[in-house]
């Protein structure tokens, strides 16, 4: 569905929202001060738990299909993964709800990405009915008030739209059944993490996972995944040439990336300045990638240790012998076997 029509379908939901909402508090207050308590309470809990449930059922049917989620934010609550831990957070209410999974295998990867794609839809749909039935066999205001923000998060996700905040479920489920330039790359990506999760190397999956491909815009998000997937196959080819391409093509894109993505993309510029023996631009580029070197994954401990061998002047072999320990910990504890090895292996060839 064009934006446009996205636009005005979205609008339309909005309406039938507010309409939902003055309803049901209308009876509310027809009814009793404790009705319209209840009602509040439950329009409240229906804010809260209708977008909750949704990233639940992505969560569940991701861990049917073999997947692992690694980050899922919803209202203000968020589960992360880092150095192979899940951290419970707060997040900002206004950042788009989203849950992020990665293959443990490669394989069907069009039905497992579908039945994850579907997922919320699916549980947000059941919350939405079983909230119904009980509001119909016992006439409670606190679930009719649960209803409507329910009903408006299923009619917003079951029409192929592009929002401003993204892609809904079915255009993604759509998309993947038809081969959109987007969704083709993403069946792609995930195959790609897939095999990587298993234990296979970057340079071991066959090219046309990587380059078999179409060309996506810019401000389309799986352009920086899988120019990030290329960009860690020619490293572990030891391709310098054809890393720092990749490097300078997200560069180009960096107004469409988060601030923990640019971040990212500084240290890499960091590392590949400093295998270039550049300590300008790699200390301009260390200075904007600052918090994530601050951190312990094993990249971060890598580009610090390039770094540090090239540049740390006399008194650096007990900074180095840190950082090679810190690695070894930080690789060790790295889920994903495939990125384990590039990262062993990027930091024996700096040994």
């Amino acid at each position: 569905m064009k934006r446009k029509w996205s636009t005005i379908y979205a609008a339309f939901v909005t309406l039938l929202l507010a309409t939902g909402f003055l309803l049901v508090f209308y009876f509310a207050q027809k009814n009793s001060v404790g009705a319209m308590i209840a009602c509040l309470i439950g329009l409240f809990t229906g804010f809260v738990l209708a977008p909750i449930v949704h990233e639940i059922g992505h969560m569940l049917f991701a861990c049917t299909q073999n997947m692992r989620v690694v980050y899922a934010k919803s209202f203000c609550f968020q589960i992360c993964e880092q150095t192979g831990k899940r951290r419970f957070a707060l997040a900002s209410p206004f950042a788009p709800d989203q849950t992020q999974a990665i293959p443990k295998n490669g394989g069907d990867m069009q039905k497992r990405a579908t039945a994850y794609t579907l997922g919320g839809l699916i549980l947000g749909g059941l919350f939405f009915i079983i909230a119904l039935i009980l509001a119909i066999i016992f006439n409670e205001f606190f679930l009719w008030g649960i209803l409507p923000y329910a009903g408006y998060l299923v009619l917003l996700n079951i029409a192929p739209c592009y929002y401003a905040s993204g892609k809904t479920d079915m255009f993604v489920c759509i998309g993947l059944k038809k081969g959109y330039d987007a969704e083709k790359t993403m069946l792609s990506a995930m195959e790609i993490q897939g095999r990587l999760y298993a234990g296979e190397r970057f340079s071991d999956i066959e090219k046309k996972w990587y380059f078999d491909l179409p060309q996506l815009a810019e401000d389309e998000p799986l352009y920086a995944v899988i120019l990030d997937l290329r960009y860690r196959y020619y490293l572990d080819k030891g391709d310098i040439l054809g890393a720092s391409d990749c490097l300078n093509r997200l560069i180009c894109a960096q107004a469409y990336l988060q601030s923990e993505e640019r971040e990212k993309l500084a240290a890499e510029l960091t590392y590949i300045y400093t295998l270039q023996n550049d300590r300008e631009n790699a200390e301009e580029s260390g200075k904007y990638a600052r918090g994530f070197l601050q951190g312990d994954s094993a990249t971060a401990k890598r580009v610090l240790l390039a770094f540090t061998l090239a540049f740390g002047g006399e008194e650096r072999k007990e900074t180095v012998e840190t950082l090679k320990k810190q690695a070894e910990i930080a690789i060790a504890n790295e889920r994903i076997k495939g990125v384990a090895l590039l990262e062993q292996e990027l930091v024996s060839r700096l040994a």
